[in-house]
């Protein structure tokens, strides 16, 4: 029964396809010619600018460098400035750097110097006069035209009589560039070598390319059969005036085609109705069974995506894709679990069939993400698949190790390596690849390799090592390989020291102490030699922002108001979206600058700022009159003593004692480790009579007693 439904189904559908076939193959030539032609053209005009675009570049950069080089090559200026050639060495080391130039910038054939002192010509070899040199019309009309031209037109140039005579075209600059103008530098670049590199940019048996100069001569010589071929595309460079075309054969097959292509309409629309009416009549007899298959895999594999309809449009490729899917996401599956050390998936590894191995290693590619977030979410998508393919290849067949790859996160590839006791470095083979990103893309990427384990069951501890090394990029640096064994050697630093550079930092700036620039730095120096994880880091970072926050909160409400409108916000952002140290380093210096820049500002506006300088001036000049209070100030400076306090307070943004008491404490530092006398003397010398008073608020200030900060310091106490 089986197999005399299946014979009928196939002989009923042969003629019917055959037809149909017929029918769809010279309708499909027919829009062949037409769609052909649309996008020949749409894809011509992106290459001419593609073309034109890598040839303004190749001239740009020589010219560049030609600039450059007349702007800070002395000796260049020097050889201008002469008026005769006995400077045999001056001559020799102007040849010499403009012989490196030519090896910088391959396109260059030859270059002469023209200088007006003497009316010479200088090519590399000798100097001549100018009327003596072969080149000397184009020098005339250089001078008559002006100097720093724009490239020329086609032109047969030669540097001796003997030469054969090549096409060439030229800039010329003045020498110094501006109006005082000592000579000309002349740079000849060959048409063979423009033209062999926009040769290499396209193959010539399936289209030309006619490239012609502002006069219309061209630089190329023209193909003999290009009266043949029709000209798709024409565009004109804004740079050099040059005029580039493309085209393409004509094709005898499409055409001939094209001609057919009027015929088969009407018997097409019959035989198409026919085939039609068949194939209805068909599949509403036979089949029933294939559409139940597709619609219950329709609900079961893609019941949480777009409705596919009742029947798919190709039920057999649907089928083939609903399989696949199914294949690709069990081996996803399985992959994560392993990662997970999930028990379901050691048992499905005991029965599977993996690489010969001795171990197996656990890496993951992490895309660096500053750079990499600036794509559009399709070009993303394409440079993935260029990672996994490019890793792959690496890996797999230049190192010989077998290896499985999947993306276990949009910026994270994750690979299981299965290593062999002859394999070579995964390290080197992981640097390499760095190297080649690095070199090829637009972004970075950074590797983290975990230990080698013993079975497929211990890639999930290796790959957790993986992902630890990795934490270790913020204060590493990006672009580069982390192994585990790596970060195990490295320390935490101590976290006092770090918070007190953080007190330190948070108290200048407040302050408006010009040194919390020095205490920024040392602060990131600190954490660098430290190499703190990515965790610690940011641990560390949000304690800094809170302590700003918290000693800035202190200030006039103007200050704390610009303080968390502007810097705050911005800070915290770039602690939640650093990716290496430098980065956030770079981010912070430039917010609190600014942001340093926004209190000079509003403090210069406040109408008693100056009166509050000079207060603070006189605070550091008499710290040392006992009798030194508000109520003298407010006598001294003409100000009520409550309204002093809290001016005072808003600018400085801490109490008068309190600034007076740190002023006399750090002078009271100094004399006790410069001079030995008694502490009482130390103290009565920094304003404070009583000893003890001395002692308690030095305490207070910094910790600990004069004595034993005397001591900590191996100073002796007399008296």
């Amino acid at each position: 029964m089986n197999k005399t439904w299946l014979r009928r189904m196939i002989w009923s559908y042969i003629p019917i396809f055959f037809i149909i076939f017929s029918f769809l193959f010279f309708m499909f030539f027919q829009t062949l010619v037409e769609q052909n032609n649309r996008n020949t053209r749409q894809s011509s005009r992106v290459f001419a600018g593609q073309l034109l675009q890598s040839l303004d570049v190749s001239l740009k950069s020589a010219d560049h460098l030609i600039l450059n080089e007349i702007l800070n090559n002395r000796q260049l200026l020097d050889f201008f400035d002469e008026t005769d050639s006995r400077d045999v060495f001056l001559n020799y080391q102007v040849i010499k750097r403009l012989t490196e130039l030519r090896q910088e910038i391959p396109l260059i054939d030859s270059f002469y110097l023209v200088r007006y002192g003497d009316r010479s010509v200088f090519n590399g070899n000798v100097i001549k006069h100018m009327e003596e040199f072969e080149d000397d019309p184009f020098i005339r009309r250089a001078e008559t035209s002006g100097a720093n031209s724009p490239w020329s037109d086609v032109r047969a140039y030669r540097e001796y009589a003997y030469q054969n005579k090549k096409e060439v075209v030229s800039i010329v600059h003045s020498v110094p560039l501006g109006q005082d103008t000592k000579g000309l530098f002349v740079v000849n670049i060959s048409v063979d070598s423009l033209r062999d590199l926009i040769l290499s940019m396209y193959d010539d048996k399936t289209a030309f390319v006619n490239v012609y100069d502002r006069s219309g001569h061209p630089l190329f010589t023209r193909d003999p059969a290009a009266g043949k071929k029709e000209v798709l595309t024409s565009q004109t460079s804004p740079y050099t005036g040059w005029r580039i075309e493309i085209g393409v054969p004509n094709g005898r097959i499409v055409g001939a085609i094209s001609v057919l292509s009027g015929v088969w309409p009407i018997l097409g629309i019959l035989v198409f109705l026919g085939g039609v009416a068949s194939i209805v009549y068909i599949t509403r007899k036979n089949y029933k069974p294939l559409e139940d298959v597709v619609l219950r895999l329709n609900d079961k594999l893609f019941h949480d995506k777009p409705a596919l309809g009742r029947v798919a449009a190709d039920e057999f490729a649907f089928i083939e894709s609903a399989i696949e899917h199914f294949a690709a996401y069990r081996e996803k599956s399985f992959f994560s679990e392993l990662l997970r050390s999930d028990p379901a998936a050691g048992a499905d590894a005991d029965r599977r069939i993996f690489p010969a191995h001795s171990g197996v290693k656990a890496l993951i590619i992490e895309i660096d993400r500053p750079a990499f977030i600036r794509f559009s979410p399709r070009d993303r998508e394409l440079f993935k698949f260029v990672l996994a393919s490019v890793a792959s290849e690496m890996i797999r067949e230049h190192a010989s190790i077998p290896v499985w790859l999947e993306w276990t996160s949009p910026l994270q590839l994750t690979a299981i390596a299965f290593m062999s006791e002859t394999a070579p470095d995964l390290e080197a083979v992981c640097c390499q690849y760095a190297a080649w990103v690095d070199r090829n893309l637009a972004f970075t990427v950074t590797v983290g390799i975990g230990e080698t384990a013993n079975s497929p069951q211990g890639a999930a501890a290796s790959y957790k090592e993986a992902q630890e090394a990795l934490t270790f990029k913020a204060a590493l640096g990006g672009n580069r390989v982390i192994t585990f064994g790596e970060t195990r050697t490295i320390g935490h630093g101590e976290s006092g020291t770090h918070l007190r550079s953080v007190h330190k930092l948070a108290q200048q700036f407040r302050l408006r102490d010009g040194g919390w620039h020095e205490s920024f730095e040392a602060l990131f120096a600190g954490i660098r030699d430290s190499r703190l994880s990515k965790n610690e880091i940011a641990r560390l970072i949000h304690y800094l922002i809170a302590h700003l926050d918290l000693q800035l909160s202190q200030m006039a409400k103007s200050d704390y108001e610009s303080w968390t409108a502007h810097a705050l916000p911005a800070l915290k952002r770039r602690a939640e979206e650093f990716d290496t140290l430098e980065q956030l380093q770079a981010g912070f210096r430039s917010v609190l600058e600014d942001q340093a820049g926004r209190l000079a500002e509003l403090r210069e506006d406040r109408p008693y700022h100056r009166l509050m300088k000079d207060v603070r001036a006189y605070i550091e000049r008499e710290y040392a009159n006992p009798g030194l209070s508000l109520d003298f100030l407010s006598e001294r400076f003409s100000v009520g003593a409550k309204y002093l306090s809290q001016l005072f307070k808003e600018e400085t943004g801490e109490n008068f004692l309190d600034f007076l008491a740190s002023v006399r404490i750090r002078h009271a530092k100094e004399r006790l480790l410069a001079e030995p006398v008694s502490i009482q003397q130390i103290g009565e010398s920094v304003g404070y009579v009583n000893a003890a008073t001395f002692r308690r608020v030095f305490r207070k200030v910094t910790g600990e007693s004069p004595v034993d900060f005397r001591k900590r310091h191996e100073i002796g106490e007399t008296g």
